[in-house]
């Protein structure tokens, strides 16, 4: 790209309508292909982010939560008597948070969402195979690495069968989760623990304190080795020399993805929206004659997988409590931190500084709060959500 090209927050802006129509911008992309490039990229981040949050999309009708929400909350504050604080404005926020979320939703639908999608469902039973989920780690990639990574647990199919929803059942649980709009009670119920909620005091000003609440449903997938298929797809590729020991035949790996509340608070615009996810444990198990290390050391040595990533998680010392989280280093810098009671987790904080996310395990369950605010407004978030 020459000196004499707009920078990405220029096309960024002109993507979202936020600058007056100009044609010497129009005329310039049309004669630069280092700027279509560009403009091709921020727009394919946009997609992915509306994707990761439009099961999300806030309600236009009332629903009757809003009263059980209500009465959850006035409970809370009576019973903590917290003092009344004052809120911070926060400054209006375009459609353009979403192009920033695509880095914070890699990191964050990784947990929540990877089993919603047929692509994340090879991934989960792969990559899932290699933790437990009581604590997390960053897990630094870049996008070569992270398509590498994609594509080496794309080929699991080659090395055995792999179970779990169909596409079609996965469709069916992303459209029935956009048509929710439960109590706290009912999601609840279905995800098996008592639902948290954030002091209202913390939350940025604009967005409507009754959240609209949804429930992904549980998912297992389980991948069960071949030693036949995958030597025929070793010599296929190119790599005789990797084999699958004998042991590994019949291996099955399972991973239970539990079920997931998400709470939404947007506001009138749907421009601003802070999402809170809440699930239990994710659950790794092996059944046959491997051990769950064995599993992973094998996975770690398949071809294809990149160097960097591969000693990053062999440096995990605690890698069967650890949930490793992919941090997408070119979009998003991220920080070890503490939570209220304990809870260890992570801050990410988008390199545009229009969006945010903080993920963290408290007491046996993972939270997840991401949006279009700052970290520190973010930060007071979680922290009340995590004294709760």
């Amino acid at each position: 790209m020459n000196t004499t090209c707009p920078d990405i927050a220029v096309w960024r802006a002109w993507l979202d309508q936020e600058v007056e129509t100009d044609h010497d911008l129009q005329d310039h992309l049309h004669a630069c292909p280092d700027c279509r490039r560009t403009v091709d990229d921020v727009r394919d981040a946009a997609t992915a982010a509306h994707s990761a949050v439009a099961v999300l999309a806030p309600s236009a009708v009332p629903a009757p939560s809003q009263a059980a929400v209500a009465r959850e909350r006035l409970g809370w504050q009576r019973a903590a008597a917290v003092a009344n604080q004052r809120r911070r404005h926060l400054p209006r926020v375009s459609g353009g948070w979403r192009i920033a979320a695509s880095g914070i939703a890699a990191a964050v639908v990784f947990t929540f969402a990877v089993a919603l999608t047929p692509e994340g469902r090879a991934a989960a039973a792969g990559f899932l195979a290699q933790f437990r989920s009581q604590q997390l780690t960053a897990i630094e990639i870049t996008p070569q690495s992270q398509a590498d990574i994609m594509r080496t647990f794309d080929t699991l199919n080659n090395l055995g069968v792999v179970q779990g929803a169909t596409p079609s059942e996965v469709r069916t649980n992303e459209k029935t989760a956009a048509q929710q709009s439960l109590t706290p009670e009912q999601a609840s119920q279905q995800v098996g623990f008592t639902l948290k909620t954030p002091d209202p005091a913390t939350l940025p000003r604009g967005l409507n304190a009754n959240p609209r609440i949804a429930v992904t449903q549980a998912m297992q997938e389980r991948f069960t080795f071949s030693k036949d298929k995958a030597a025929r797809y070793f010599q296929s590729t190119g790599h005789p020399e990797v084999s699958l020991p004998d042991k590994f035949d019949g291996a099955t790996l399972v991973v239970s993805i539990p079920a997931a509340a998400m709470l939404q608070y947007g506001d009138s615009s749907s421009h601003d929206a802070l999402v809170i996810g809440q699930a239990s444990e994710i659950e790794v198990g092996v059944q046959g004659n491997v051990s769950l290390s064995e599993m992973r050391d094998f996975l770690l040595s398949l071809p294809g997988l990149p160097a960097q990533t591969v000693a990053q998680l062999k440096r995990i010392q605690n890698w069967n409590e650890t949930l490793p989280i992919p941090v997408p280093v070119d979009k998003v810098n991220w920080q070890q931190t503490t939570f209220p009671k304990g809870g260890q987790g992570l801050l990410l904080n988008d390199n545009s500084g229009v969006g945010s996310a903080a993920i963290w395990q408290q007491d046996g369950h993972l939270y997840g709060v991401a949006g279009s605010v700052k970290a520190t407004d973010l930060k007071r978030v979680a922290d009340s959500l995590a004294s709760r």
